[in-house]
């Protein structure tokens, strides 16, 4: 295995865990008062995704260093480790454990400022995405940052959702699962289609022609792609059909597709961790 293929993988569940923490932090700040007996159990599972990731990012700055080297031997060169350290990946890496400590201390209490904080931290680990990569570059970072922070905060929100949900389908009783979920469909059809919007917006101003899109960036662009139209695709029977059954006791099929929304979410950012690693949109 070369270090590029390990440092992607990292990359991938690197994302996973700290986008999970962070969006189930503000999963519970803004739904407090509709959380049940499972509550504790999705603050739980937050603080447990904040502290795998912190290993993860640990790990993923760490190879950055193998990448440059071309080899494994790389993590041992102090020198190549320091000039990551100082690199723009070093600051994304100080801004992501910030974050990490926040969630932590947010989630690890339930009053007014604990949230505040949970919500504080979600911020600064979406922020640290802006700090590095083609955005960070970009003659239009202006537009391009604030876009990739809102992009990611959602996307964020998104996948600390879905386990929180299906907790709540589990755990909960059929009239309380129901309220949660008609409350978070309630936001998720107006932050879903801005989800698109960012996506759009960056993508528009990232990719010079489309002959890019005939390149491996493209193709995983349009993975990308396929993967949220499919997504969008699952929200809608849950908005309007599985969501609402489950308050009237049939939970199978909503947790059926929660488990497909998670599945290519994962995926998306699989995609994502490729794409931010070994490609660039720009015309080769």
């Amino acid at each position: 295995m070369s270090p590029d293929i390990l440092s992607v993988a990292v990359r991938a569940v690197s994302f996973v865990a700290l986008l999970q923490g962070a969006g189930i932090a503000i999963f519970v700040a803004l739904f407090r008062l509709s959380l049940g007996s499972a509550a504790s159990e999705i603050r739980r599972l937050g603080i447990w995704s904040a502290v795998a990731a912190l290993p993860l990012l640990l790990s993923q700055v760490v190879l950055e260093a193998a990448r440059m080297a071309g080899e494994f031997a790389g993590v041992l060169d102090w020198s190549l480790e320091r000039l990551v350290l100082t690199s723009a990946a070093g600051a994304a890496f100080d801004a992501r454990v910030a974050g990490v400590v926040l969630l932590l201390a947010g989630l690890a209490g339930s009053g007014r400022i604990a949230q505040v904080t949970g919500c504080g931290g979600s911020l600064l680990a979406a922020g640290s995405f802006a700090l590095m990569g083609h955005t960070s570059v970009h003659p239009h970072r202006w537009l391009l940052a604030p876009a990739l922070i809102t992009h990611v905060l959602i996307a964020a929100f998104w996948l600390g959702a879905i386990p929180a949900l299906y907790l709540a389908a589990v755990r909960e009783a059929a009239d309380v699962a129901g309220r949660l979920i008609e409350g978070f469909s309630r936001v998720a059809v107006w932050i879903v289609p801005l989800l698109a919007v960012v996506g759009g917006v960056m993508a528009f101003a990232l990719i010079p022609r489309l002959a890019v899109l005939e390149q491996a960036y493209g193709w995983l662009l349009l993975a990308k792609i396929t993967g949220f139209t499919l997504l969008m695709g699952l929200a809608a029977a849950n908005r309007w059909r599985l969501g609402p059954a489950v308050a009237l006791g049939t939970r199978r099929a909503f947790e059926r597709s929660l488990a497909a929304e998670y599945v290519l979410i994962v995926g998306v950012l699989a995609a994502t961790a490729t794409m931010t690693s070994l490609y660039s949109p720009e015309p080769q």
